[in-house]
């Protein structure tokens, strides 16, 4: 059964999305920004993908939803969503998937809504367009939406403009929208990053909720290891177009065993990785693309040995679902040599 004839409500087989092997370039195929990432997430599963501004996890994210801009290319690997490739589905096709199988929530909620429309049309629209309900079901749809994202005045909110609301409210309006057809898979990219901290508490806290009621398979974007701690079952760390470490968050919390991951959780202080004072990681990524032999982290890592650049450097399997990809991953020493290491260079 192909992807599109889904009907609304039918639930897909248990992983929900795969993704094997992609490559995908950028420049109309002038350099590669993915190198073999692969990754899965299950029905009623939350998996984050983090990393630093350019790192790959934006790009995993829109090939996943079909959306690649012109110039920019899978060239490589498979995209499967409720069992069935759609790597190369043509336009028409994903827009059939895009609300009702596959919803999205992005950074600036307000960006992705008409400021001269109330906050129920827009609603309302996606109820009409895509599940076809006549304008009085889709008005009680519409507030039942709005409600259950926990915006209260529901109907209220549902004739206000989205000037008339905070960005708290806005990123709840973008969530009902992108549930309002009851998808599968859920793809949020970077959608608590520009709210304050305890609005970015009770969005994390939604997202879980929905996951527990409706089964959803969520794909969580995001820069931040602790906001990843707090809503993610699995995470999927990423470094200039390369899957570094993946596996159950509260292993990799307690256990990361890549010096990127570890500088990661320093930066965010999560788990045993206190901050006591400010800190960074030392440099800058490498630019998009760039041709860098051996691991890509060698340059800024204060663990690195002559073997990290002598070549390409595969995953190395250290349980049933955790992997890293570094030549001393198993070397007892790695954490505490970059534990003592990182501290100095983040005070160059």
């Amino acid at each position: 059964m192909p992807p599109s004839s889904f009907l609304p409500g039918e639930r897909p087989p248990a992983e929900v999305l795969a993704i094997a092997d992609l490559h995908v370039t950028v420049h109309s195929g002038a350099a590669t920004a993915l190198r073999g990432v692969s990754l899965g997430v299950q029905a009623g599963e939350i998996v984050g993908l983090v990393g630093e501004s350019g790192s790959g996890k934006t790009l995993t994210c829109r090939a996943a939803l079909g959306v690649l801009p012109p110039g920019v290319d899978v060239v490589q690997g498979t995209i499967t969503f409720a069992g069935e490739d759609v790597t190369g589905l043509p336009p028409r096709r994903w827009e059939r998937l895009h609300g009702s199988h596959i919803g999205a929530v992005f950074q600036d909620p307000a960006s992705y809504l008409n400021p001269n429309l109330t906050i129920g049309s827009q609603v309302t629209e996606v109820l009409r367009v895509k599940r076809g309900l006549s304008r009085k079901r889709a008005h009680a749809k519409a507030i039942e939406l709005l409600t259950a994202v926990g915006l209260h005045q529901a109907a209220r909110v549902f004739h206000q403009i989205p000037a008339e609301l905070s960005g708290g409210m806005l990123q709840r309006v973008m969530i009902a929208i992108a549930i309002s057809c009851d998808p599968e898979l859920l793809i949020a990219d970077e959608a608590t990053t520009a709210l304050d901290v305890t609005i970015q508490a009770e969005i994390i806290e939604l997202i879980k909720d929905l996951r527990d009621q409706r089964g959803l398979a969520v794909l969580f974007l995001s820069h931040d290891l602790a906001v990843i701690r707090e809503l993610c079952d699995r995470v999927v760390v990423f470094y200039a177009g390369e899957v570094v470490e993946a596996g159950p968050v509260a292993e990799i919390i307690e256990r990361p065993r890549h010096p990127y991951t570890q500088a990661l959780l320093r930066v965010a202080s999560v788990g045993d990785f206190q901050r006591r004072e400010l800190q960074v990681i030392p440099g800058q990524p490498p630019q998009v693309g760039a041709q860098i032999a051996g691991c890509k982290f060698a340059g800024r890592c204060p663990s690195a040995i002559d073997a990290c650049r002598a070549g390409d450097i595969a995953l190395t399997r250290l349980g049933p679902a955790h992997e890293a990809r570094c030549v001393r991953v198993n070397d007892p020493g790695l954490t505490a040599a970059s534990a003592a290491a990182e501290p100095e260079l983040a005070r160059r």
